[in-house]
């Protein structure tokens, strides 16, 4: 795949996947915010607005926030860069890869503006499951960078798998 198709992927995926969950946020921070979680289909979704200062399933979220601001904002900002710099430069990737990596980028790159502008935490509001097993409350972003992750793992396991039939 040529640089330009490169950028074109990367842009359309990570672009639409960090409108929808920019608009999605604002969606919840107007109409959710204040709200108690509300149960739609039979409390398989509920809606809710949360302001999550860690990480996956808040995790981190106890540490000081100096520390927070460099991990979540300064570390994570540096990976994300790292990412698209590799998806770009990578001759070894292949399509699902890249918009994998893309999807991955969509998330980061939305949570990551979410914590610039919202005094480092990132909007929640949505939660998923039947009776007492639950998700934690997670957003559109969170969706994009494990869709991204599990399409990674997924190539990078039918790759590993067509080079030991090959040999």
């Amino acid at each position: 795949m040529t640089t330009k198709q490169r950028v074109y992927w990367i842009s359309v995926i990570a672009g639409v996947g960090l409108c929808l969950d920019q608009l999605s946020k604002w969606f919840a921070s107007y109409y959710l915010n204040g709200w108690q979680m509300a149960s739609y289909w039979h409390d398989l979704v509920r809606l809710g607005y949360r302001e999550n200062s860690g990480v996956f399933l808040s995790l981190g979220s106890e540490l000081p926030a100096p520390l927070r601001s460099v991990l979540f904002i300064g570390v994570i900002g540096l990976l994300l860069v790292a990412i698209l710099l590799y998806t770009l430069k990578s001759e070894d990737l292949n399509r699902n890869q890249i918009i994998g990596l893309s999807l991955v980028l969509s998330g980061g790159v939305s949570n990551l503006i979410d914590r610039v502008l919202n005094n480092g935490a990132v909007i929640d509001f949505l939660n998923l499951g039947i009776g007492e097993l639950r998700t934690g409350v997670f957003n559109i972003a969170d969706v994009a960078i494990m869709c991204g992750a599990v399409m990674l793992i997924l190539c990078t396991t039918h790759n590993q798998n067509v080079a030991v039939q090959k040999t």
